[in-house]
């Protein structure tokens, strides 16, 4: 995708906490707004920037891009993590997207959830997380090394993952207790893909 549309796909998903809260907004209402004032769409701004240098082979300017959005907004996304379209950070303090991390479509972020490796042994210090679709990650939420979550999971507060998560999930605790099937239940719950106009498969 273009910059340009990935930026509003991301602003899409801020829309959406207007139309839940009953707020009266307008398309330029909530990219001022998020521009200006709201941290969390500056944090998602700025990565996209920072991906869209490295993507050029422009890496200083990625990198330089990437640290003025730890500088600003608290958030460490690095610049050579892959974010799917519809990128919602609520709170950017204390995140780290370490590199090679890839996160799908309508990902949700809260404040310190981490995505990083396992161990620093030489085996394990290159492998990331690789999440699907529409995940909502918690605060404090970490999830480390080579797991593969799918869709529609919930990765609750302070919890830790080390392994994978199935399609649909809850994760829960340290170290996370999985149940199959719970995760989408809560999200369809919250009726929040409703809202966006889709529908939780």
């Amino acid at each position: 995708m273009k910059l340009r549309d990935l930026i509003r796909s991301d602003l899409d998903r801020y829309r959406q906490t207007y139309r839940l809260r009953g707020q009266p907004y307008s398309g330029w209402r909530v990219f001022w707004e998020g521009l200006i004032f709201k941290a969390g769409f500056q944090a998602c701004l700025f990565y996209r920037i920072s991906y869209w240098f490295f993507e050029r082979g422009w890496t200083y300017a990625a990198w330089f891009t990437s640290r003025l959005n730890l500088f600003l907004t608290g958030a460490e996304i690095e610049f050579n993590a892959s974010i799917g379209p519809g990128l919602f950070i609520a709170h950017p303090g204390g995140i780290v997207v370490g590199r090679g991390t890839v996160l799908g479509e309508g990902t949700t972020l809260f404040q310190g959830v981490s995505f990083g490796v396992k161990s620093w042994h030489p085996d394990e210090i290159g492998k990331f997380p690789k999440a699907g679709n529409h995940c909502y990650f918690f605060a404090h939420a970490v999830v480390a090394g080579d797991v593969r979550i799918g869709d529609y999971c919930l990765v609750a507060a302070n919890a830790v993952v080390t392994k994978d998560l199935p399609d649909g999930s809850l994760a829960k605790g340290v170290p996370a207790e999985i149940q199959p099937g719970k995760g989408r239940e809560m999200i369809q719950s919250w009726a929040l893909e409703e809202a966006a106009g889709r529908v939780v498969p």
